[in-house]
C-alpha cells in the first residue's frame, strides 16, 4: 500500500494518534494457539499496526521541523513536548517488537530467558498503554498552546507596587528560574550520565557518532539466519526506533546536533576518567554561564526604563519558563526510562546495546542544550525551542 502524503503536521498527527489508540485498544487474544505480544494482543496484529504507525511517523519529523520555523515560540515549545512524548511511545513499541523477536529466536540464550519474558508480558503491556496515554495527553493540546497553557501560568509572587520592588522581584524570579532549570538538568542528566559511564568507553565513542544509517545497519545484522516472524518484528522495530531517534535529534537541529553530541561525549570522557559523576554539575554551570548571568542582572535592572507593569509581567514570564522546563524534563525522563528496556534482550541481540547508548547520548544532548536554550544567555548555537530567561528579560526590559 502506498504511503500517504501529508501536507501539515496536524494532519499527520491525527492519523498517528488514531493508529496508536487502535493499538492500545486492540482486543486481547488468550488462545494458546495464538502468539501474543504485550497486553495479549496477537503478535501479527501488533506488528502490522506498529508498521502502519511507523509509516505515518516517518512523515512527521520534516513537518514538525517546519513548525519550528514559525515566529511563535509557543509552537516551538509545544512541538518539542509532543516529539518527546511520541519518541517515548515509539521506543516502548520497539521494546515490544524486539522482545517478540527475541522470544521467537532459537538460540540457547533466548530459550533461557523465554519464560521470564512471558512472565513480564503483562508488565510490558501496561507500560505500552501508559506511554500511549501520556502521548495522547500531550497531543490533544495543540502545539500553539505551548507546554503550559495560559490558564496554568502562575505569578512569581505577590505583584510589586513600586518599580524598585518589581526589579527586586524580577531579579529573584530570574535567579530562581535559572537555578531550577540548571538543577533539573543536573539531576536528570546526572542519572543519564551515570548510566552511560557504566558502558564500555569504546561503545560510547561508537554510539555517540552513529548516524541513522548506522543504527539501521545494527538491526539489519539482527535478521541474519532468522525466520519470517523475527524478520518482520526486527524490521518494524528498526523503523520505529529510527523514527524515535529522528524525533529526539530534531530538537537539536542541524546546526547544533554535532556540537551537542560532541560536548556530551567530551563530558562523559572527563567524568569517566576522573570517576566522579559530581563533575556533571560544574560542567553544566560553566556551559550555561550561570555566574555571568547573575552578575549581569543588576546592570540590566539599573538601566531599564520599563514601567512597573512590564517588569511584573516579565517576572511572570520568567517563572513560566521554569514551569515549562519541568514539563519538558518530564518527557525526557519518560524517554530515558524506556530506552534501557531495549538492553534487556542483549543476551540474544548484543547489537541492540549500541542503539540504546546512541539514544541515551542523543537524549542527554537534548536535555543539556534545551536547558541552555531555556536559560538563554550567550548561546553560540541556540536550539530555538523557546526564548530563554535572559532573552525574555532583555527583550521585555529594553523594547520600550
Amino acid at each position: 500500500m502506498a504511503t500517504k502524503i501529508y501536507d501539515t503536521y496536524d494532519d499527520a498527527a491525527r492519523d498517528y494518534l488514531s493508529l496508536f489508540r487502535a493499538l492500545r485498544d486492540a482486543p486481547s487474544e488468550t488462545s494458546e494457539q495464538v502468539t501474543r505480544g504485550a497486553g495479549d494482543v496477537p503478535v501479527d496484529a501488533l506488528i502490522t499496526r506498529a508498521d502502519e504507525i511507523a509509516d505515518v511517523s516517518s512523515s512527521m519529523v520534516p513537518l514538525a521541523m517546519d513548525c519550528l520555523k514559525v515566529p511563535d515560540m509557543a509552537v516551538h515549545e509545544g512541538i518539542s513536548g509532543q516529539l518527546l512524548a511520541q519518541a517515548a511511545a515509539e521506543l516502548q513499541v520497539s521494546v515490544e517488537l524486539v522482545n517478540i523477536a527475541a522470544s521467537e529466536a532459537t538460540s540457547p540464550a533466548a530459550a533461557d530467558t523465554r519464560m521470564s519474558r512471558e512472565m513480564t508480558r503483562a508488565v510490558r503491556g501496561a507500560r505500552l498503554r501508559g506511554a500511549i496515554d501520556e502521548m495522547e495527553k500531550a497531543m490533544t493540546v495543540p502545539p500553539s498552546a505551548g507546554l503550559i497553557t495560559a490558564e496554568r501560568r502562575r505569578r512569581a509572587g505577590p505583584e510589586a507596587t513600586t518599580r524598585d520592588e518589581a526589579k527586586q522581584a524580577l531579579k529573584q524570579a530570574a535567579e530562581t528560574a535559572v537555578a531550577a532549570i540548571s538543577g533539573r538538568v543536573i539531576e536528570t542528566g546526572g542519572e543519564l550520565a551515570k548510566s552511560l559511564i557504566r558502558a564500555k568507553w569504546a561503545d560510547i565513542a561508537t554510539a555517540a557518532g552513529l548516524t541513522g544509517t548506522g543504527v539501521a545497519n545494527l538491526f539489519d545484522r539482527l535478521q541474519e539466519g532468522t525466520g519470517r516472524l523475527v524478520r518482520r518484528a526486527i524490521t518494524t522495530a528498526a523503523k520505529t526506533l529510527l523514527n524515535a531517534w529522528d524525533k529526539i535529534l530534531a530538537l537539536l537541529g542541524k546546526d547544533a546536533e554535532e556540537e551537542a553530541r560532541a560536548q556530551v561525549k567530551a563530558w562523559l570522557d572527563t567524568i569517566q576518567k576522573e570517576d566522579k559523576i559530581e563533575l556533571f554539575r560544574p560542567l553544566v554551570n560553566e556551559l550555561y554561564q550561570v555566574k555571568a548571568l547573575k552578575t549581569m542582572l543588576p546592570s540590566w535592572l539599573d538601566k531599564t526604563k520599563a514601567e512597573i507593569d512590564q517588569i511584573n509581567a516579565t517576572s511572570t514570564d520568567v517563572t513560566a519558563l521554569s514551569d515549562k522546563f519541568t514539563v519538558l524534563t518530564g518527557h525526557i525522563n519518560t524517554v530515558g526510562s524506556v530506552a534501557p528496556l531495549l538492553a534487556l534482550v542483549a543476551k540474544v541481540f548484543p547489537q541492540v546495546l549500541l542503539a540504546v547508548i546512541a539514544i541515551q547520548v542523543a537524549l542527554l544532548a537534548v536535555l543539556v542544550y534545551a536547558g541552555y536554550d531555556y536559560i538563554g544567555y550567550n548561546q553560540p548555537k541556540p536550539l530555538n525551542l523557546t526564548k530563554g530567561v535572559a532573552e525574555v528579560i532583555e527583550e521585555n526590559l529594553f523594547s520600550v
